[in-house]
């Protein structure tokens, strides 16, 4: 009876000495020595106390508690990953967002007036460029202005664009690096469940437990994961208990069946039109767009929270919308000034060197342009001269086709007309390269009169237009309101990820309270125990004077 005692109480210290080693370990739940009053000897006089046995050693760990840590792990991973995101891309857009609509941050953003220069004020500058250009249009240095000024809003957008395209292209690395630590904690996570499942028969699984929950709530955070050990058929013939089998679902599928690896994630590559394409050594190419599913994906695959969900969304939902609506803006802006410019004149770029009947090629001088194959030169009398051939600036003649009235005499002018301002067929907002080479191309006047200043009116007064294409805004109005929406979508996900770390937390510490270490507590059972191991060692000695005195008394 002194000996089990003293062992029991020999082998509570050790555990009370191992909850300490473990007190700032947050992956542990304390342990507990189970004893109970062992099995009497019956005696002449009733059952005679044998003291104390072992019967096991108890894990403070409520296993709900775990999931619904895991599940809130997974949100806030998925959250703040979002966030993460979506501050990386304003710092790309390159202005301050407008994060509430109402304080005077989120005011000045939704105006363009942040202090910064955003896309709102290159495309307010550029129109106020075409308004002071009609005030004086056969001036150089006001056409250069607006070239310049449209220039820099053509820069903007493009280099809005590239940066996004280039960070959703990097976010597809990220995705990739986080199915490989997902598939590794797969692998990890079937050999400790055997560990578990083995050892639960023995003994127990106390430490194993603690290092399998604190992998799955690492895990939770990549993935949303579901996880049980199930009781199986076999029973173990020892302790006549039944062999429990660790299941997992990943996104809902069936990763771990029976304590066996059945699936894991895998890599799927989309281009930029949505087809589901094989690259060499996954080397992916701009547009190319990472997803995830299982390996069997005979099953549906779903994510409904964790970081790669987050990457995902942002990628594809907030940072595409954002790139979507001010793709449409800029396309919108090129088609509606090209509409209106082609429909103006240069200032002239070339006079005649002699009379011209109507027939054959032009004799010019001072052409101070170059011209193209189908370009237009418009004259005073309202004739069109159509260039057939290119001819290069200080040529003395041009071929081409004369359409108009009266012939032509010695000394009239011509403008250019029917050119584009912004590239048509470029991608993105491109300033036409004749316009950037030679800013007298800019058609700014109606008919060819250097002092005429209607289209850069019309030009200039696109600014207050409603345009039916942009739901009614101006351009402008549309574009602070994509700015606007994106920074109220990035406050709103930093709202959430501030609650969802208020729950997580809660639970955190509920869970501390209950499973953590006290280290109070645990000195107060070592003197306990300490104390029952010295008074069973009393026992002892006591008992062995007896027996000796006994022997003695026989002699």
């Amino acid at each position: 009876m002194a000996r089990s005692s003293l062992q029991a109480n020999q082998r509570a210290i050790e555990l009370a000495g191992h909850n300490l080693a473990n007190v700032s370990n947050p992956a542990y739940s304390r342990q507990r020595l189970n004893l109970q009053t062992a099995h009497g000897i019956p005696a002449e006089h009733g059952m005679q106390g044998s003291g104390v046995e072992v019967v096991g050693i108890d894990q403070f760990r409520d296993i709900l508690l775990d999931r619904q840590i895991a599940n809130e792990s997974s949100v806030l991973a998925y959250l703040e990953e979002k966030q993460k995101i979506l501050q990386f891309a304003q710092s790309m857009i390159g202005q301050d967002l407008d994060r509430t609509a109402s304080s005077p941050e989120g005011q000045a953003a939704s105006k363009g007036v942040t202090g910064q220069l955003g896309l709102g004020d290159n495309l307010t500058e550029f129109f106020n460029a075409l308004q002071s250009l009609s005030s004086n249009p056969s001036s150089q240095a006001h056409r250069q202005v607006v070239v310049f000024k449209a220039e820099n809003l053509a820069e903007k957008f493009n280099r809005v664009e590239f940066r996004l395209g280039e960070m959703a292209h990097d976010l597809n690395s990220e995705v990739a690096s986080m199915v490989d630590d997902v598939n590794n904690s797969i692998t990890f996570l079937e050999q400790i469940g055997h560990l578990i499942s083995s050892n639960k028969l023995l003994s127990n699984a106390n430490d194993y437990q603690d290092k399998f929950h604190h992998r799955v709530e690492e895990l939770s955070k990549f993935i949303d994961v579901q996880f049980e050990f199930k009781p199986t058929a076999t029973v173990d013939p020892t302790s006549g208990k039944a062999m429990e089998k660790l299941n997992m679902t990943i996104g809902g599928v069936d990763v771990i069946e029976d304590g066996d690896i059945v699936s894991k994630l895998a890599l799927v590559i989309k281009d930029a039109k949505g087809n589901r394409v094989t690259r060499k050594n996954n080397l992916l190419e701009r547009g190319d767009k990472v997803y995830v599913e299982t390996i069997k994906s005979s099953e549906h695959f779903q994510l409904s929270a964790g970081r790669i969900k987050g990457v995902i969304d942002a990628r594809d939902e907030s940072i595409q919308d954002f790139r979507d609506s001010m793709n449409l803006v800029s396309e919108k802006i090129k088609e509606r000034i090209n509409l209106e410019h082609i429909q103006g004149a240069s200032l002239p770029v070339l006079k005649l060197s002699a009379d011209y009947g109507g027939a054959g090629a032009l004799a010019v001088e001072g052409m101070s342009a170059d011209l193209k194959a189908g370009d237009q030169l418009l004259f005073g009398n309202g004739g069109v001269f159509t260039v057939s051939t290119d001819v290069g600036a200080g040529a003395a003649s041009i071929d081409g086709v004369f359409v108009g009235g009266s012939p032509l005499a010695k000394g009239d002018r011509a403008s250019l007309q029917s050119i584009d301002f912004f590239d048509a067929e470029a991608e993105g907002l491109v300033v036409n390269d004749r316009i950037v080479g030679n800013p007298a191309l800019l058609l700014a006047s109606k008919g060819g009169d250097a002092g005429n200043n209607e289209i850069a009116i019309s030009l200039a007064q696109i600014v207050d237009e409603k345009q039916e294409s942009l739901n009614g805004q101006t351009f402008n109005e549309s574009l602070n309101s994509g700015v606007t929406s994106f920074g109220q979508e990035l406050s709103s996900v930093e709202t959430q990820a501030l609650d969802q770390g208020t729950v997580l937390r809660m639970l955190e510490e509920h869970r501390t309270s209950y499973s953590g270490v006290s280290i109070d507590e645990e000195m107060a059972n070592l003197l306990v125990f300490q104390r029952a191991f010295q008074a069973n060692a009393k026992l002892i000695n006591l008992l062995d004077d007896l027996f000796e005195v006994s022997i003695n008394i026989i002699k």
